[in-house]
């Protein structure tokens, strides 16, 4: 995984440096989201959702942030990255501010079946990581994941991520029960 400074964004070809990325890993960019990739976020969600039986992506009633994914998470003090493979968004990861001090939130790590074991989650990891340290002094990251996600929640504890005890339950349409788990940065 590469990091690029704003300035190492300038030496690239322009076209590369307008999309504002901020890191690399072999062929895949991971960049700030735009409120026009709002499709292809839905669209890659949907993709994975559908992997789960019961899983239902209902983006107007429940999600209705994805419709403008780069400032409706600006509003809530945070950050929304996609990770670009050939030019086709391939992963999504959002980090927002929790009201506990020094805890962020990572929320929307989500890989299409076609990029997993490629690094792409762990370059997505590290970033929300490293941001939620320096902007948001953070030494605590928290997250929620749906049970049936097993191979997130392998790769969060890969990352020294600790389940915590218990289960919500959601009232959504996918009759969500997620696991909370926590990382000391």
């Amino acid at each position: 995984m590469n990091f690029l400074s704003s300035a190492a964004c300038q030496t690239e070809t322009p076209e590369i440096a307008a999309k504002n990325i901020v890191a690399r890993v072999a062929d895949v960019i991971v960049r700030e989201a735009t409120d026009s990739d709002s499709d292809a976020v839905i669209e890659l969600i949907s993709e994975v959702y559908s992997e789960f039986q019961g899983c239902v992506l209902l983006v107007d009633e429940e999600r209705p942030q994805l419709r403008e994914p780069g400032s409706a998470y600006q509003r809530l003090g945070g950050r929304f990255w996609v990770a670009e493979c050939q030019g086709q968004i391939c992963g999504t990861v959002a980090l927002t501010p929790t009201d506990a001090p020094g805890v962020a939130r990572m929320r929307k790590l989500f890989i299409s079946p076609a990029a997993r074991g490629r690094g792409v989650g762990s370059t997505l990891c590290d970033l929300v990581e490293r941001t939620a340290r320096e902007e948001m002094q953070a030494d605590m990251m928290m997250l929620y994941t749906d049970s049936r996600f097993l191979n997130a929640h392998r790769l969060y504890e890969r990352r020294g991520y600790k389940r915590q005890p218990g289960l919500v339950h959601c009232a959504d349409a996918s009759n969500s029960i997620e696991y909370v788990y926590t990382k000391k940065l």
